[in-house]
């Protein structure tokens, strides 16, 4: 049933599985953020299907991974996400400053901050628990003075980046600015609360301006990608208002998985940074369906990256299997091409198993409790068409 319908030589194989975790251009690392792929994933197909001035597309593009590593490589990136927490930190990545601009942009704001009136959150808001009263003021500073503008875009995702982590135990050690906490995502409002007072934590004030500029240091180490692109922060419905239909060369994406990830309740202290109520992400993403509505959700992205891949263009899509409580888990990635099969043009490449080390899901953090995610995640490799209009043998792993 699932035997591919092109061939192509050499087939799909997980090369990028045989590479170092911290593989990719130091963009990459900019922010932490849940259920994301390795650069080295996209790189493979980009590689492998694409030729240099390409266009790649990821709907779905969270922390903007796809499209800059096309960006790196030549192509043109394109980033769409919902999540305005996705949309800013892609934006920065595909359409960044020089190093020279956001850092003088860093001191302008540096130079504001003694004298500015900052309106500060009320007693009792949960953001007050997670930094020094110093460093909160400073944040509260930057939330209220950073525009739109690329490097403002740039700095407020270099922030976003540093918000939480790794408590530290001296001003000099510390990266993060905020009490000890995962950087993948926000601990819950009550959970922080409790934990500074039964461990007595006393937050440290760090300088917001000062690890800002020890972090564009860290993130400007190599050049800026050779190509620009652009982010858009629409529904994937929408994209062929602003994507011209057949322009597209490849389609590299995670599209979001069955009741796993809530976008916004994981990311509260970062969607407070921009301005966006947590509860309005989780009203707005489509990350809690049953199976039968999400088949009909993959069937219409199907049918949008159709319409919007070139002929011989590929979609490759990173699917989770799911799990399901007293029964083997769901082969998600099978389930979606054998419901879409029928209405589409595309055609099967391959389905690649790629599982994942336990120890390296972001979801093991809460044990049993994790939701649905699974160690198995599979890579649906489609193509419009009878077969892909590059593909190349081999895939350049040299950095």
């Amino acid at each position: 049933m699932f035997s591919p319908k092109v061939t192509i030589s050499p087939p799909v194989v997980p090369e990028w599985k045989d590479h170092p975790k911290r593989w990719g251009h130091p963009f990459h690392p900019m922010c932490s953020y849940m259920a994301m792929f390795p650069p080295r994933l996209p790189h493979y197909f980009i590689q492998r299907f694409t030729h240099k001035g390409d266009t790649v597309l990821d709907p779905f593009s969270g922390r903007g991974t796809t499209p800059t590593q096309a960006c790196v490589e030549g192509r043109v990136g394109l980033a769409s996400d919902l999540n305005p927490l996705a949309y800013v930190l892609s934006l920065a990545k595909v359409d960044p400053p020089t190093y020279e601009e956001a850092a003088l942009r860093l001191q302008e704001l540096e130079s504001g901050w003694s004298g500015a009136a900052v309106r500060e959150e009320a007693a009792g808001h949960p953001i007050r628990v997670v930094y020094h009263p110093h460093t909160l003021k400073q944040l509260t500073y930057l939330k209220q003075a950073l525009t739109d503008s690329r490097a403002d875009t740039f700095l407020k995702a270099t922030i976003l980046g540093i918000m939480h982590g790794k408590y530290r135990r001296s001003r000099d050690d510390s990266i993060y600015l905020s009490i000890d906490m995962p950087n993948t995502f926000s601990m819950s409002p009550g959970y922080i609360s409790r934990y500074v007072r039964e461990k007595k934590i006393q937050p440290l004030p760090l300088d917001v301006f000062e690890k800002t500029g020890d972090r564009l240091k860290r993130l400007f180490r190599e050049s800026v990608p050779v190509a620009r692109g652009r982010a858009y922060q629409l529904d994937f419905r929408q994209l062929h208002r602003k994507i011209d239909r057949g322009s597209v060369q490849l389609v590299v994406s995670s599209p979001p998985y069955l009741k796993v990830v809530k976008y916004g309740l994981y990311n509260w202290i970062r969607l407070w940074f921009l301005g966006v109520p947590a509860t309005e992400v989780d009203e707005t993403l489509d990350d809690g369906h049953d199976l039968p509505p999400y088949l009909a959700f993959m069937d219409e992205l199907l049918l949008q990256m159709e319409r919007l891949l070139s002929p011989g263009g590929v979609c490759v899509l990173v699917i989770g299997d799911v799990a399901q409580k007293g029964r083997p888990p769901i082969n998600l990635a099978a389930a979606v091409w054998e419901h879409a099969q029928p209405q589409l043009g595309l055609q099967l490449i391959d389905l690649v198993a790629d599982p994942i080390a336990d120890n390296l899901k972001v979801t093991k953090i809460w044990n049993k409790t994790r939701g649905q995610a699974t160690t198995v995640d599979r890579i649906l490799v489609l193509c419009k068409g009878d077969r892909p209009a590059t593909n190349n043998a081999r895939v350049d792993w040299s950095r």
